[in-house]
């Protein structure tokens, strides 16, 4: 037994020499920046972790840590692994009642959460919102603010991830998020445009300097209804309904001017089908924003679909003093003009009408003014857009029943050849 008992403690002691051995070719790589060779010891190392003495479990796990940190600008997953090896580290220490490695480690941690957020500001200014989402959430774990959070929602939402998105949006609407914050702005006199600068102090140097003046506190705008928006957003892509409502009821009373909000529950109920609730969103967004074309154009064409045809037409004409190259606002009136055709039409195949040639022309004078009527928008249309097919299909049925032949061949030709191709 003595001589078995021998044999063992010697391949323990071997093994525990061997660890020490490997943590310190490990630290030394490390320090060097061979970071591969850093990695195949440390790991080596942790194999036989149990069976070392507490002084060399703890260095194992800090130069572990150390390393995946340098490894975690290639993966942040790395930044991941380090961070919870540094958790272990620190409550391995706190049970053993020693923090040789404590101290290194928080600032380790410091480190990791500077490096994070650089990468987070280059995703940002890269627009590489696939990364975005996984850097900003885990700089949000790692110091709980909201920015990041919303950064991750963001990013979420535009790689279309609606579950991750509808979860972090929903945190930071409950949470009360703003993003409010307060900064200093000064005027570069050379451009006449305001700048955002670090602090007052800053600001009364670029002023003394003689480049910068008329130094201003003031607050950001609100990400609030940003948020609101696009969880209203993602609750339509999800399919959830109802949820969706009670939002919009609670949101509405939380902030009823909210523009953003109006027009995400008017195109909810637009998707819906319920064209009254619609109509009565995109009312309240004009009146919000009366000079905006697009909301303008949406509530003329839910007064379209209601059939008030009076409202969708000074709707259609305002979006067109707004912008006069509107196509789809001729194309609207168009519409409006024509109304009546289907009811003329109905008529005229009546059989006492075709038995009568005068009711059946009297009829027929009806329906051909309609589209002596029409032609001006059609036409309008056709000068911003002539390969726009559905006014090209319009003013070819016009030109052949007003008989009007030359229009009529060229408007067919063009159909024709892009048919062809």
């Amino acid at each position: 037994m003595k001589k078995i008992t021998f044999i063992l403690l010697t391949l323990i002691g071997f093994s525990v020499f061997a660890q020490k051995s490997e943590v310190k070719s490990a630290e030394k790589a490390y320090k060097k920046g061979d970071i591969a060779t850093a990695q195949d010891m440390i790991q080596k190392a942790c194999k036989l972790k149990d069976q070392a003495d507490d002084k060399t479990k703890a260095r194992i796990m800090f130069v572990k840590a150390e390393i995946l940190a340098k490894l975690g600008s290639k993966n942040l997953e790395n930044y991941t692994k380090a961070l919870k090896t540094i958790e272990k580290l620190e409550a391995f220490e706190k049970q053993i009642g020693r923090d040789k490695y404590t101290d290194d480690a928080e600032e380790l941690k410091t480190q990791i959460s500077n490096d994070i957020l650089k990468i987070v500001n280059n995703d940002l200014n890269t627009k590489n919102y696939e990364e975005l989402e996984k850097s900003a959430m885990l700089a949000y774990d790692l110091n709980k603010n909201d920015e990041y959070k919303y950064f991750a929602a963001v990013a979420a939402l535009l790689n279309k991830h609606y579950e991750t998105a509808e979860k972090l949006l929903k945190e930071l609407y409950d949470s009360g998020y703003t993003g409010v914050k307060d900064i200093v702005t000064v005027r570069d006199k050379e451009s006449g445009k305001r700048v955002t600068v670090r602090d007052e102090k800053e600001a009364k140097l670029l002023m003394l300097a003689g480049s910068h003046d008329d130094m201003k506190k003031e607050k950001t705008k609100s990400r609030r209804p940003d948020i609101i928006a696009n969880l209203l957003f993602v609750y339509g892509k999800l399919g959830k309904d109802d949820q969706a409502i009670k939002f919009i009821e609670k949101a509405k009373q939380e902030d009823p001017n909210n523009l953003d909000l109006i027009i995400g529950e008017g195109n909810y109920y637009l998707k819906k089908g319920d064209n009254e609730k619609f109509a009565a969103a995109m009312q309240k967004a004009v009146e919000l924003d009366p000079k905006n074309k697009l909301i303008n154009f949406n509530l003329a064409t839910a007064y379209y679909q209601l059939k008030k045809y009076d409202q969708a037409k000074k709707y259609y004409e305002k979006t067109l003093e707004l912008d006069p190259n509107y196509i789809d606002a001729y194309k609207g009136l168009a519409y409006i003009v024509l109304v009546p055709e289907e009811g003329i039409t109905k008529e005229m195949n009546k059989d006492e009408v075709l038995m009568n040639d005068q009711l059946y022309n009297k009829y027929n004078n009806q329906r051909l003014d309609l589209y002596r009527q029409t032609l001006p928008y059609l036409e309008k249309a056709l000068k911003i857009d002539p390969n726009d097919e559905t006014v090209l299909v319009m003013l070819k049925k016009i030109y052949r029943d007003l008989d009007m032949k030359d229009k009529y061949k060229a408007v067919k030709a063009k159909l024709d050849m892009m048919k062809a191709k």
